[in-house]
């Protein structure tokens, strides 16, 4: 077994990996550990995030077949990969072997993951296997494949994606360093903001400030939205839509340092805001602050929840069915979000070290020619005895 001493940080690329060798092997221990809960003998990983968060292999062409075997007897993993991305995973922490194939050879990679459970025994009777299934990268293409070939495998997509909720100390330095990345992309963004400036301008002015203090590519370009197009709900791009005074300006940076992901949502008015539409920021404000105050160790996702609903209710703004948030973290393409909501349907129970993104919205009609709608969201860290926000770009309605 290769050797790599736990206090040493290795690089790949001439590059210092995000953790230290210790760090990774402890993660691997630990899915090890629920392996032999769930009575799993090996599991195929295809989320690229658990590549990253348990051996630091860091990439965007997951879209092609790929995947990592871990079994229980061995802390070494295998890769199967593309030959194009050998350099990425060889020789990063715990890695045992790599087995490539060319986009013309003449091995099907299904064939190859299959051919290499057997080697190892895992086909025989009585074996479990777990797979990640609802992992973006694991393609239905493929999936009817494997399905085919290993019709007894067993749906493990939870398995490594619940222990990345908690984050280590080291993480949350990154979470930390992620939210200072938020603010400067907030203060780039809203530096910029004039009438007849276009949308497109403001997000190259976020992510200026975004790379300048340090931060790397995000999972998702901030989505950004002006006048009636803030109905979008966050879900569009920035246009080559000129921004008009007395409208909102909403942007939603979710900035990342070494892929972990501090997310934030505001909207701004161009001017003064109408009164209706302040005394809905400020309500959307209080909420806020209300969740806040729920939030610590050993409390459930869902009793925020539903303090939450209770707070909006008091305003009118309770919508049945509606979640206020969601974990953050390691993120990839096409999402940055963790394995929770807050939702009175979730079951998580909140735990030190969690990290998220609370987010509230509303409709207001009748302020302009359309209806706008107005965010106000801030990431949080779960701490010992509640929670802290981090970023410290202030929650405003006006004001760069």
């Amino acid at each position: 077994m290769t050797k790599f001493a736990s206090e040493e940080t290795s690089s790949m690329m001439g590059m210092p990996l995000p953790f230290t060798n210790g760090e990774y092997r402890r993660r691997i221990d630990a899915v090890r550990k629920r392996l032999a809960e769930e009575k799993l003998d090996a599991l195929l990983i295809f989320h690229q995030e658990s590549m990253f968060y348990l051996f630091g292999y860091d990439q965007t062409g997951y879209w092609i077949y790929q995947t990592a075997i871990l079994t229980i007897e061995s802390p070494e993993v295998t890769v199967l990969g593309r030959t194009a991305d050998y350099n990425l995973i060889a020789g990063l922490p715990y890695i045992g072997e790599v087995r490539t194939w060319k986009d013309d050879s003449a091995d099907h990679p299904i064939k190859m993951t299959v051919d290499w459970l057997r080697e190892k025994g895992l086909l025989a009777d009585g074996k479990r296997v777990g797979v990640e299934l609802k992992a973006h990268a694991l393609l239905p293409f493929y999936y009817k494949s494997l399905s085919e070939a290993l019709p007894s495998l067993v749906d493990a997509s939870d398995l490594i994606t619940e222990l990345r909720l908690c984050k280590s100390d080291a993480e949350v330095v990154y979470m930390r360093q992620a939210g200072k990345i938020l603010d400067a992309a907030y203060a780039g963004a809203f530096a910029a903001l004039r009438p007849g400036i276009l949308e497109t301008e403001v997000l190259a002015a976020a992510l200026t400030g975004m790379f300048k203090a340090g931060g790397h590519v995000p999972a998702i370009v901030p989505p950004f939205a002006t006048g009636p197009r803030t109905m979008s709900q966050t879900h569009g791009p920035a246009m080559d839509r000129r921004i008009l005074a007395d409208e909102p300006v909403t942007i939603e940076p979710g900035c990342s340092r070494y892929r972990y992901h501090a997310v934030g949502v505001q909207t701004r008015w161009m001017g003064e805001p109408p009164a209706r539409v302040q005394k809905v920021f400020d309500e959307l404000a209080q909420t806020q602050e209300a969740a806040f105050s729920a939030i610590r160790p050993g409390v459930s996702t869902a009793d925020v929840a539903r303090e939450i609903n209770r707070a909006l209710d008091q305003f009118g703004m309770y919508v049945p069915g509606e979640h206020h948030g969601y974990g953050t973290g390691i993120g990839y393409p096409p999402t940055w979000l963790d394995n929770l909501r807050i939702k009175e349907s979730d079951t998580h129970v909140l735990a030190k070290n969690m990290t998220f993104f609370l987010l509230f919205q509303w409709t207001v009609e009748d302020v302009c020619n359309f209806p706008v709608e107005i965010f106000v969201g801030e990431p949080f860290i779960v701490t010992r005895s509640g929670c802290e926000r981090l970023s410290t770009t202030p929650l405003s309605l006006t004001g760069g």
